[in-house]
Parts: C-alpha cells; sequence; structure tokens
C-alpha cells in the first residue's frame, strides 16, 4: 500500500479521536455542572425536611444506595467521571462524587468531594460538607498562606452560610476532568478559595481567623 494511503488513515484516525474527545468532554463536563447544581439544591436544604424519595428524584434516579445502611441510616451516591479520556491518556483521572447521608428516611448530611490524580503515587481531594446546624458556620482547611501543593482541602459549612456564600463554596473547575495535563492541586479544583502562589505553595483567598470565614455564635 502506498505512503498516501497511510497517511489518509492516519488522518482520518487522528479525525476520529479528536471528534470522540471534543463530545466527550463536552458531555462530561456538562454532567458534572449538573450534578454541582443538583447538589446545591440539596445544600441548601439541609437543615429542612427533605425525604430521601425527594432526593431521588432531584437526582433522576442516579443516587445508588451505598452496602454498609442500616434499618435507621443510610448513604447514597453518585459519580461523574473522566475514566475513558484517562483510558485514553488524554488527561489524568478525576471525578466529582456526591454522598446523601440520611436517617429514618430524611436527608442528614451532604458531602461533595472532587478528586483528581495529581502523580501516580497520590491524589487530590477538594471536600464540599454541609452539615445540619442553625446559624452561620464557615471554616476552610488549609487557611494558611503556605500549604504544600499536595494538600487536600476541606469546607465546612452550615446550611446559612452556604446559602449566603454558595458561588464560592461550589466554585469547582469542571474543566479539570478534560484538561491537559489535569489539575494537580486543590487551587485547581476549588479556584474560588484556594490560590496557587508564585513559588507553588497554597494560599487560602478567603479572609479567615485559624480556619473559620464565618464563627458560630460564642466561637
Amino acid at each position: 500500500m502506498s505512503r498516501t494511503y497511510w497517511l489518509g488513515l492516519l488522518a482520518i484516525c487522528s479525525v476520529t479521536v479528536c471528534s470522540y474527545v471534543l463530545i466527550c468532554s463536552a458531555l462530561i463536563q456538562s454532567r458534572a455542572n449538573w450534578l454541582i447544581q443538583t447538589t446545591s439544591e440539596i445544600f441548601a436544604t439541609t437543615g429542612k425536611t427533605l425525604a430521601v424519595s425527594d432526593a431521588l428524584v432531584l437526582y433522576q434516579g442516579r443516587l445508588k444506595r451505598m452496602p454498609e445502611c442500616t434499618a435507621t441510616s443510610c448513604g447514597y451516591e453518585t459519580v461523574v467521571s473522566n475514566r475513558l479520556l484517562a483510558a485514553l491518556h488524554w488527561t489524568p483521572y478525576s471525578e466529582i462524587r456526591t454522598t446523601v447521608w440520611v436517617e429514618n428516611g430524611l436527608v442528614k448530611n451532604v458531602d461533595l468531594d472532587f478528586t483528581s490524580t495529581a502523580s501516580h503515587l497520590h491524589a487530590i481531594v477538594s471536600h464540599v460538607y454541609v452539615q445540619d446546624g442553625e446559624g452561620l458556620d464557615f471554616s476552610v482547611d488549609p487557611w494558611e498562606d503556605t500549604s504544600p501543593t499536595e494538600t487536600n482541602g476541606i469546607v465546612t459549612v452550615a446550611p446559612e452560610s452556604f446559602r449566603a456564600h454558595k458561588q464560592i463554596i461550589l466554585g469547582f473547575d469542571t474543566k479539570c476532568l478534560t484538561r491537559r495535563p489535569g489539575c494537580p492541586s486543590v487551587a485547581d479544583l476549588l479556584p474560588t478559595v484556594w490560590e496557587r502562589r508564585s513559588d507553588g505553595l497554597i494560599r487560602c483567598r478567603l479572609r479567615n481567623r485559624e480556619g473559620w470565614v464565618e464563627a458560630p455564635v460564642g466561637w
């Protein structure tokens, strides 16, 4: 076969792979944005009465029951990942996972985790946890200006504080699921809360007092 034939075949394969990557990336980001928006709706109702049946409807039946359930408590989760793109070595594996914790048929707490492979040795996690409770409560970790690049990030917030700072708390960069070469720090995953310094260290962007952006009354 001629060289022209092989060059043509290579061009067709390249176009096919590129088209697949573009379509797959768009679908992944769309699903990730939907998951964050839906979880935001659940976050906003934490502390109020929300039946697990209503949560299942909001997540369009995509919540999967976890095996460690008891008669009174259970967890449900759903995941959006870039597994197909990672299999093509287009970008490191990453995922957004929502976990809904239920007690006596009512939603108690909700977690949202964005995990990204930083290297072949470890992954980075940006974790948002909305806890049941009243009043203001908004804390971050790390809260310092000189945290190591491999630091994981945790945002813990009460419903009232979440409703006031929703855009900051859920400012995840969903392009991390499809970007080359991935997002190796919490500053990449949640840039509304953390940023990367010129020397590579991680700095909290939010004004806080030893981690408290909004402290509970009497703290």
